[in-house]
């Protein structure tokens, strides 16, 4: 049997969705735990109201209880359905500097795809030399792959020296991105645009203003709610109609 030691964090979790308002951590202990050992139960909560944002993520201590949960097809906590679904792992984005013009997307793709598996890779164009800047960022699978290759610092592509360097907030401002889309209304997986996670991307228009809705937890009926956008001065919460989230507003600063 997998233990904790030899599995990722990511193959042990499960996102949990829809669940009730007044739910707690021991009640998802008690439904989840007949799957297998639990490490950590994360219910998000609202700050405001100290109840259920009507989502989790349950850790088990090894994967085969995650396969044993997603193979039921249907999961009753407190006497409401909700829906479970094996959690995406959490990406892992670095900054690449120092690229010379003979450097191409192909060549950096299948260099750095040694790390793991890319997602995307973003190479800004300076429109003013209408050429490509010698800068890119590079989003990996698992935040794994990033880190690995951050502890490297430094690497050796065709003979040039590039620099990894963790993603800051000065670098995301020349070179803003928006959250992936959301799923159909009523689905299980809310609406709206955002990540996996239920936070939106950075708003594509003016950096520190409202971003896109994100991943709503299960509701049934013609409407499903999403996470609001993240900026950088905070985060907001914002409501996804028909399959598109409705922009988050102005967040508070941190």
């Amino acid at each position: 049997m997998e233990t904790v030691e030899n599995t990722q964090e990511d193959d042990r979790k499960i996102f949990v969705g829809g669940l009730p308002q007044d739910v707690n951590d021991t009640d998802i202990q008690t439904h989840f735990g007949k799957f297998g050992e639990i490490e950590t139960v994360s219910l998000k909560i609202d700050s405001a109201t100290g109840r259920s944002r009507g989502f989790a993520f349950v850790v088990f201590k090894n994967s085969e209880a995650v396969d044993a949960t997603v193979a039921q097809e249907e999961h009753t906590v407190k006497n409401k359905k909700v829906a479970v679904k094996k959690a995406q792992a959490k990406q892992g984005k670095v900054f690449v500097c120092k690229l010379k013009p003979e450097i191409t997307e192909e060549m950096l793709r299948e260099f750095f795809s040694q790390y793991g598996p890319i997602v995307n890779l973003e190479q800004p164009i300076d429109k003013t030399k209408n050429e490509k800047k010698n800068f890119c960022f590079i989003t990996f699978e698992k935040e794994e792959q990033a880190k690995k290759l951050l502890q490297d610092g430094v690497v050796t592509l065709d003979g040039t020296e590039l620099e990894v360097k963790r993603v800051t907030q000065k670098q995301d401002m020349r070179f803003p991105g928006r959250g992936g889309r959301g799923g159909h209304a009523g689905g299980f997986w809310g609406a709206g645009y955002g990540d996996y996670y239920g936070w939106g991307g950075y708003g594509p228009a003016d950096y520190y203003g409202p971003g896109w809705g994100g991943w709503g937890p299960y509701t049934p009926g013609p409407m499903a709610y999403g996470g609001g956008g993240k900026t950088p001065r905070g985060t907001t919460r914002g409501a996804g109609v028909r399959g598109r989230g409705t922009r988050g507003l102005r967040s508070k600063p941190y």
